[in-house]
């Protein structure tokens, strides 16, 4: 699994869909994460990530509990992916274009620094 998820990487940053920077730090700053997250994903996800929100009542299937281990095990190619392309017959829309690279390590870094 590790190689699988390290030669995705490495394929990734070789066709120029990550950069290498951002992949080889692996990094974020939760704080500025936090911001984005209260703009764009509380309205669904809640404000402390488990899917709660008012709005989540409204949505089949619910938004995803970001503080389940499920979620929490996901690599942070695969947390991006889902962030720019979303997530077919849900609610979870893509945000393709309304991140820079930066912001999506913020983003992600909040998001791992949600816990149940």
């Amino acid at each position: 699994m590790r190689i699988t998820v390290n030669l995705s990487l490495t394929l990734l940053c070789a066709l120029g869909m990550i950069p290498i920077s951002l992949a080889a730090s692996g990094k974020g700053n939760p704080e500025a994460g936090q911001k984005l997250y209260r703009e764009s994903c509380q309205n669904c996800h809640g404000p402390t990530g488990k899917g709660d929100s008012d709005m989540a009542a409204y949505l089949t299937p619910p938004p995803a509990n970001l503080t389940a281990k499920a979620t929490q095990a996901k690599t942070d190619v695969q947390l991006r992916k889902v962030i720019l392309e979303g997530r077919p017959g849900t609610a979870m829309t893509g945000y393709e274009g309304a991140f820079e690279e930066a912001q999506l390590a913020d983003l992600i870094a909040y998001i791992r620094s949600l816990t149940s």
